[in-house]
């Protein structure tokens, strides 16, 4: 585990992870880089794009900072717009839709400093922002 220590990361210092279809995450935070045992973030899906349905190992929140998307989990889709969050707890197969006309801008809170994401249709786990972490599996 990284030693806690106070710090600000500027713009310049965090990476952007190219996850396929236009799908771009930024990490702000996590146990490797900061020491915290949560990892946060975010997402933006362009216009008309989704994530693959997949599952993490620990609890999840997602506060749309800004466009319209839909949530799918439990066989239903979900509106949800700029400063309403979704909960999704650990295990719970779930995927997110830009169902706008704008990209959609997501940040994300886990409750780990280690995070997996397990793909509904491959089985597949992936560590996350790891190589294999794409928006769409290859399969």
């Amino acid at each position: 585990m990284t030693d806690k220590t106070a710090m600000i990361r500027t713009t310049e210092s965090i990476h952007h992870f190219d996850r396929g279809n236009g799908v771009v995450t930024r990490l702000f935070c996590n146990e490797e880089i900061c020491g915290a045992q949560v990892t946060t973030g975010t997402t933006s899906l362009p216009v008309g794009k989704s994530v693959a349905m997949h599952h993490h190992n620990c609890d999840e929140q997602i506060v749309i900072l800004a466009g319209r998307a839909e949530a799918e989990f439990q066989g239903q889709r979900r509106p949800i717009g700029p400063m309403e969050v979704a909960y999704i707890p650990k295990g719970e197969v779930h995927c997110f839709h830009n169902v706008g006309d704008e990209p959609v801008v997501m940040l994300f809170i886990y409750d780990a400093g280690e995070v997996t994401r397990t793909f509904e249709a491959t089985g597949e786990t992936v560590v996350h922002l790891a190589a294999g972490d794409r928006a769409q599996p290859k399969g």
